[in-house]
């Protein structure tokens, strides 16, 4: 994610999902209503970088990482979300990586089904059930490695850096099929794929005179 010097950029990846906050429908009711509300689900990235008179930054960041667990229970249609939520303020030298936080989350589920009646049946009850047991473990590190980019050769670079991996990865995965980044930049963006600068000697000299 890219931004100015202090400002807010959030980034969010995920979907809406609709959640039922109010419902009537109620016998007689000539107006029968149910109310919803859509909540973001996924990975939301908010940061506020201040670069420092030093070349530090200092970094106002919150990650909220959500997923849908399942429903409450069998007879309702409620759902349960799961979330990860980690917020802070880290001051950061310009190109180093930094360890935001670590979280690991560990959980069990039993669950058990029977039939009616007969599950309840002493010594022969267990034929007529059965029991699952569910575990899982989360781990949830946050690595962040902030740039400063100080000229359009350096975010010029970076572009293509960024370009270059991607296009890698597609044809890593298929490669005989064409890019889809090279498809949609000849046909949607018309233009060409970004490259980085190379400096020429002159350029060097120039530089190291200054």
């Amino acid at each position: 994610i890219m931004t100015l010097d202090n400002e807010e950029a959030t980034f969010l990846v995920g979907q809406e999902v609709p959640i039922t906050t109010g419902q009537t429908l109620l016998d007689g009711n000539s107006n029968p209503f149910t109310t919803t509300e859509r909540k973001d689900i996924g990975v939301r990235l908010t940061v506020r970088p201040q670069i420092n008179s030093g070349g530090s930054i200092t970094l106002t960041l919150k990650q909220e990482v959500s997923a849908i667990d399942g429903v409450l229970t069998r007879s309702a249609s409620d759902i349960v979300l799961d979330k990860r939520e980690l917020e802070t303020t880290l001051v950061v030298d310009d190109g180093d990586i930094a360890v935001a936080g670590g979280l690991l989350d560990q959980n069990e589920r039993l669950e058990s089904t029977r039939v009616p009646g007969l599950g309840d049946v002493p010594v022969i009850g267990h034929l007529f059930r059965t029991t699952s047991r569910q575990g899982g473990r989360t781990n949830l590190m946050v690595f962040l490695r902030p740039t400063i980019i100080r000229t359009p050769e350096d975010a010029q670079g970076l572009s293509a850096d960024r370009w270059g991996y991607m296009r890698a990865q597609q044809q890593a995965m298929h490669p005989d099929v064409e890019p889809s980044l090279d498809a949609m930049l000849r046909d949607y963006m018309r233009a060409q794929p970004p490259s980085a600068v190379i400096a020429t000697p002159s350029e060097n000299l120039d530089d190291n005179a200054r």
